[in-house]
């Protein structure tokens, strides 16, 4: 990036990314200052108080999901492999129908403040801190990916190092998710959208520019093989068809129980305004992806006869959006800080949001029994400290994401763990009633231990290589024997992996669906070994699958009130 080293941040690309911080922080220490004033209780710092309004929980929801990894990872994925990651709204569609009608109304019947409650209610209490535990552990590993991403970007362009850039991001997005609770949480992540989708259409809208027109950028990625959609025919490639039915596992798990959107869901007031709520994030979210697919469309159109990782420019396929802004608008005063203010906005979201869930689920899942004697007032503070002691945490944890490869793969393997665990554990509980709290665990096991196996064997298969990248545009100054090099490289990926055993071979996109299928059968089997189960509240399982003769602890509650009506009457 010798060429770029130059071009610095500007006073006002700086006065842009302060701004975003500084704004960040006085939401958060506003909402933590109003809540000193007038009292509030554990569930309004959880929940809100469970009567937030809909439109900025939608918007919560949307930047909770729409992290840096969807601006950055998946551009650059759409540069190096094609655009096919666009098929993954059509998997997120199908993930929410399924969350809406299956698993929310059950949740919000019964009133939870964590998702992991519920399985206590419907299993025992050992299920619900097993499942906490590990969501506990893959909020640890995913957290760090999102405080990544921001910190490389920034190292790009300012020269500033990743550690330091992590530790000042972590302590602040820290202090004032501990200070202000779930509303700031939310306020924030309001403005933090904003900004992370003027930043998206800013490049977006220089990039066609650029590049001359979106009908060039078309006809480029239609040379490079990138308009590649659905494979049909080579089950190995990432483009697969299973690979969407995958994607729509883990929408139901990542954009509904996922406990940190849990959370937000359960703030809202009605059933109605849940199932707004649920679609447009459905929309919103799937507009950031196919924002994602365009920029990384223009980028391959603006590089296409001379990529930068082959030519040296960058290290890394994840670094080629923010050299795509270096190299192509830095001509645009402020864009800079713009962008990257748009790239923390997006990380701060998703690490404040997953921070907030996380803390909470502690609490509740570990703590609160042993605490029953406590003032509203202490449960908060203790759910402060777990928040800023998980963003000290979360900065040496960095350290080792930035070992492990492209950011994506990493993103997807965390989610196929906890996907096949805990969405494992929740669809036995609300729609396999002859399932017991033994079968659940012992479901769970095998799942978990099937993908780690998968993703330690895996590790030996060498990555997928990228679509055709050419460097044959580079002028004079290009060194042959770079291509060179990286030919024999890509060659030699391919000759190690026909070595490597079968299983390890499968894309990790599949992880997902193998582990929840293995889940399934080893639940149900386990189950009907140590003598099956019998559900006694109707109100624990899927409104479908209901013995209408039994009635639900609420259907009880409402009869008995009537009662007492006409008794008084």
């Amino acid at each position: 990036m010798d060429h770029l080293d130059k071009r610095h941040f500007s006073v006002i690309d700086y006065t842009c990314f302060v701004i975003v911080l500084l704004f960040s922080a006085i939401i958060g220490f506003y909402h933590g200052a109003k809540s000193k004033k007038s009292p509030s209780s554990k569930e309004d710092y959880l929940l809100g108080g469970r009567s937030m309004s809909v439109v900025p929980v939608i918007c919560s929801l949307v930047a909770t999901s729409a992290s840096g990894m969807t601006i950055v990872g998946l551009s650059a994925e759409a540069y190096a492999y094609g655009i096919h990651s666009w098929m993954l709204c059509v998997s997120i569609l199908v993930g929410n129908f399924f969350f809406i009608q299956v698993f929310i109304p059950v949740l919000r019947e019964l009133k939870v403040a964590s998702s992991f409650e519920y399985l206590e209610m419907r299993f025992n209490r050992s299920v619900r801190i097993f499942a906490s535990g590990i969501y506990t552990l893959a909020v640890l590993i995913q957290v760090p990916v999102t405080v990544y991403i921001p910190a490389l970007v920034f190292q790009n362009v300012t020269g500033i190092h990743v550690y330091a850039t992590v530790t000042a991001l972590s302590i602040l997005c820290a202090s004032y998710t501990a200070i202000g609770g779930f509303r700031a949480v939310v306020w924030t992540d309001v403005f933090q959208l904003t900004l992370m989708a003027l930043s998206c259409c800013i490049i977006a809208t220089v990039g066609v520019i650029t590049v001359g027109g979106i009908e060039n950028v078309w006809n480029a990625a239609e040379r490079g093989g990138r308009l590649n959609w659905i494979n049909l025919t080579n089950v190995s490639s990432r483009t697969t068809i299973w690979t969407y039915f995958n994607g729509a596992i883990i929408a139901i798990y990542q954009f509904g129980l996922n406990q940190a959107n849990v959370q937000r869901y359960l703030s809202l007031s009605t059933m109605k305004e849940v199932k707004a709520a649920s679609w447009i994030v459905t929309v919103l979210f799937g507009a950031f992806i196919c924002l994602s697919q365009l920029m990384g469309a223009i980028m391959y159109t603006s590089y296409e006869t001379c990529d930068p990782l082959r030519r040296g420019f960058i290290t890394a396929m994840d670094q080629i959006l923010p050299y795509f802004v270096r190299d192509k608008a830095s001509f645009l005063t402020g864009f800079n800080g713009i962008f990257i203010a748009g790239i923390f906005a997006a990380g701060l979201s998703t690490t404040s949001s997953f921070l907030n869930a996380l803390a909470g689920s502690i609490y509740e899942d570990f703590l609160s029994y042993r605490l029953v004697s406590i003032s509203e007032s202490t449960a908060k503070n203790i759910m402060r400290a777990i928040v800023l002691i998980l963003g000290v945490i979360q900065v040496p944890m960095v350290f080792a994401i930035e070992k492990m490869g492209m950011l994506f793969q990493i993103q997807m393997q965390v989610m196929s763990v906890a996907t096949c665990t805990l969405f494992g554990f929740f669809t036995v509980g609300i729609l396999c009633p002859k399932i017991n709290g033994k079968g659940a665990k012992a479901g769970a096991c095998a799942g978990g231990i099937v993908i780690a196996i998968l993703i330690v064997g895996g590790m030996s298969n060498k990555t997928e290589p990228p679509l055709p990248l050419r460097t044959d545009g580079c002028g004079s100054q290009f060194n042959s024997t770079e291509l060179t090099s990286a030919n024999v490289l890509n060659n030699s990926q391919d000759t190690e992996s026909e070595d490597v055993f079968w299983l390890f071979k499968i894309p990790f996109v599949y992880y997902s669906l193998i582990g929840l299928v293995i889940n399934l059968l080893t639940s149900y089997i386990v189950s009907l070994l140590t003598g099956g189960n019998t559900v006694e509240d109707q109100s624990l399982l899927a409104p479908f699958l209901r013995d209408k003769t039994i009635k639900t602890n609420e259907e009880l509650e409402l009869q008995q009130k009537k009662l007492l009506f006409i008794e008084k009457s």
